[in-house]
């Protein structure tokens, strides 16, 4: 299970990030996007009603979506993810503890990083792909340099990641992005789903 996540990640080239107290709109957002191409989805445990939205989304899109828990910073929130149904667990920070739960098992684990040790610490651990945390704080040319001494770094910068600099972010390496509400707007305060399709396509056509 672990290496198809890896693969719909790598593939789709984009995380959304689904983050609103209504569970009603994160289930909505997520069908939305799914229709649209962007099939991996990541729904923050800060928001109340993450888990409820996350099981509903497994649920009924059985089989179309590649669905996950972010904000997951111990190992019993990784546990009540994993009892939700995701297939992937991302942490704002670096926990070893989630990894090694995550490798146990057999889900895919996006610890958050922000300085080289922090990332050559992940990659020991086992984790396959890391969060690059908030991306905001750096530039493209950061991660461009990073992986000239660790090529085999495979980082998710997310955090303030712009339509205008995806580009910029994937030519540097990344080998996807983590993105919030410059995909959603506001359409998960105003329902707005029209909204959300337009935005979702002019980001699929950034990552492509």
């Amino acid at each position: 299970m672990t290496a198809t996540t890896h693969r719909a990640i790598r593939d789709t080239r984009l995380v959304a990030i689904l983050r609103s107290p209504d569970t009603d709109r994160l289930a909505a957002a997520a069908h939305v996007l799914v229709e649209e191409g962007v099939r991996v989805l990541e729904f923050p445990l800060t928001s109340p009603g993450a888990l409820d939205a996350l099981r509903h989304t497994v649920e009924v899109l059985d089989g179309r979506a590649v669905v996950g828990a972010g904000t997951v910073r111990t190992v019993d929130e990784a546990q009540r993810a994993l009892d939700a149904g995701a297939r992937f667990l991302v942490s704002p920070s670096l926990s070893v503890p989630v990894i090694e739960y995550a490798h146990a098992h057999d889900t895919a684990v996006l610890p958050g990083t922000f300085t080289p040790t922090e990332i050559c610490t992940a990659l020991e651990a086992g984790a396959e792909l890391v969060k690059l945390f908030p991306a905001a704080s750096h530039q493209p040319e950061f991660l461009r340099q990073l992986r000239v001494p660790l090529p085999e770094a495979d980082v998710v910068p997310t955090g303030g990641v712009g339509l205008a600099d995806a580009a910029a972010w994937l030519a540097a390496g990344a080998v996807a992005l983590g993105v919030g509400s410059p995909l959603t707007g506001d359409t998960l305060e105003t329902g707005d789903f029209a909204q959300l399709r337009v935005r979702a396509r002019a980001w699929k056509a950034a990552v492509s």
